[in-house]
């Protein structure tokens, strides 16, 4: 049975959230405040905080350590971070006290690439953090601008937990250039700037490394128009270009995505297999997947919406498939304005032949095709109004009469985007949600 997170990253599940050091008397706790900090102080205790993000790069941390945030404090610097935990004891970055939850900016795109947390550490867990208007790259292209993210972690920086934060306005939110991190959980919200003018649209989550995953995110209007291509930007992004990574066994399920240009874009330069899409929920401008680069993946129980209008006078796409290896299966795909889910245009580059697709559902929402699919209809897939709940209201799960239900191929998966539990042997519905019994 498929597991929804990998092995070497499931043990952070029992410390999620420990911030508490009354739990573990060899803990130590680390206190930043900037409101009442003064950095002259030892810091560990509420009553003597540090006061800057500075005082971090000064201390090697042990494995087991927290280092904890007063709520309502504002930082407004870029560290790097080089301390390491372990499997068992990670250091735990987060918050303490009432209020909203700490505030993070690096501005000066000078410093750090705008990064507030560059970390260099392996075993690392960063939770309950805000991260707004961080800076875009100061460079047109190359190396700097993936350099780029609120979080960053670089090559040989494993292990590294980012989740239950907020990222809003930042061009990249998280940029992940290291091995077996998991980004789970976070909001990412509102960037309509430039990542690099006049190319690079903004990025919730960059990938540049092998081993990771991306679970239950929520992002939203991440989309800049103008620029060379009209619009662009998007949620997620695989890219390995530039810091002799290689990008493979990617995870990436139960997110949602509303509003932005696109949800997942694989550059050409990723030659990796095994990066599989499943149980995510999209309705955004453009692309579902842009898979330019990335072969050997399945793309699994999604659904995927297509029916706001263009914004850059393009056909709206579903997919670019270029090269080989794909199954796209259970799968719910709700176009319009003529849009076929495997056809290659407005791009004259495509690879259907090799692609699998079976037991998916397709429907035009406005009429203006008879063939929302683009190719011979697959074992089990149909061409019918998926009957949701209420599409207006973005309400996706399916009414008792959708022909959805039971629909889908048994493949393995243990729950659906509500975390509704599907039996071993149960036929899956379409799409993201199971019916409600």
């Amino acid at each position: 049975m498929k597991k929804l997170i990998f092995f070497s990253i499931a043990i952070y599940f029992l410390l999620l959230g420990f911030t508490n050091c009354d739990l573990n008397s060899k803990t130590n706790c680390y206190y930043v405040n900037s409101q009442t900090g003064d950095d002259a102080n030892n810091g560990t205790s509420i009553k003597s905080p540090w006061k800057s993000l500075k005082k971090l790069e000064e201390i090697v941390f042990q494995p087991g350590d927290r280092i904890l945030f007063a709520r309502n404090s504002v930082f407004e610097d870029g560290i790097i971070f080089k301390s390491s935990g372990t499997i068992e004891d990670p250091i735990i970055i987060s918050n303490y006290g009432k209020g909203v939850l700490p505030s993070f900016s690096n501005s000066d795109g000078e410093k750090l690439h705008g990064n507030v947390f560059q970390i260099e550490g392996k075993h690392i867990i960063l939770e309950g953090l805000s991260f707004s208007k961080c800076a875009n790259s100061i460079s047109q292209g190359g190396k700097d601008v993936l350099s780029v993210g609120a979080v960053c972690t670089m090559p040989g920086a494993d292990f590294v937990t980012i989740k239950n934060s907020d990222f809003t306005d930042c061009p990249i939110g998280v940029n992940i250039i290291s091995q077996h991190c998991l980004v789970t959980n976070n909001v990412f919200k509102d960037c309509n700037r430039f990542l690099s003018e006049p190319d690079w649209g903004p990025l919730g989550i960059v990938i540049g490394n092998a081993n990771n995953e991306i679970s239950y995110n929520t992002c939203s209007n991440y989309v800049k128009v103008g620029g060379n291509y009209g619009a662009d930007g998007g949620f997620i992004e695989l890219d390995d270009r530039y810091f002799g990574t290689k990008v493979h066994d990617v995870k990436i399920h139960h997110n949602k995505s509303f509003d932005n240009m696109g949800f997942l874009e694989i550059e050409t330069n990723v030659d990796g297999d095994n990066i599989d899409v499943y149980y995510n929920l999209s309705d955004d401008y453009q692309q579902f997947i842009f898979y330019w680069g990335g072969k050997n993946s399945k793309i699994e129980n999604n659904t995927v919406i297509r029916t706001k209008p263009s914004l850059n006078g393009a056909v709206n796409t579903v997919f670019t498939i270029r090269k080989e290896n794909f199954i796209i299966r259970n799968n719910i795909f709700v176009v319009a304005n003529g849009i076929q889910v495997l056809k290659t245009a407005p791009y004259d580059i495509g690879n259907y032949d090799s692609v699998i697709h079976e037991n998916n559902l397709y429907f035009c929402s406005d009429g203006s095709t008879n063939d929302p699919c683009g190719k011979p209809l697959g074992t089990g897939e149909i061409i019918a109004n998926p009957k949701f709940i209420d599409i207006n209201a973005n309400d996706y799960r399916l009414t008792p009469e959708s022909p959805a239900i039971d629909g889908g191929k048994v493949i393995g998966y243990d729950l659906d985007l509500d975390n509704v539990v599907i039996g071993k042997n149960q036929i899956p519905d379409m799409g993201v949600y199971e019916k409600k019994e």
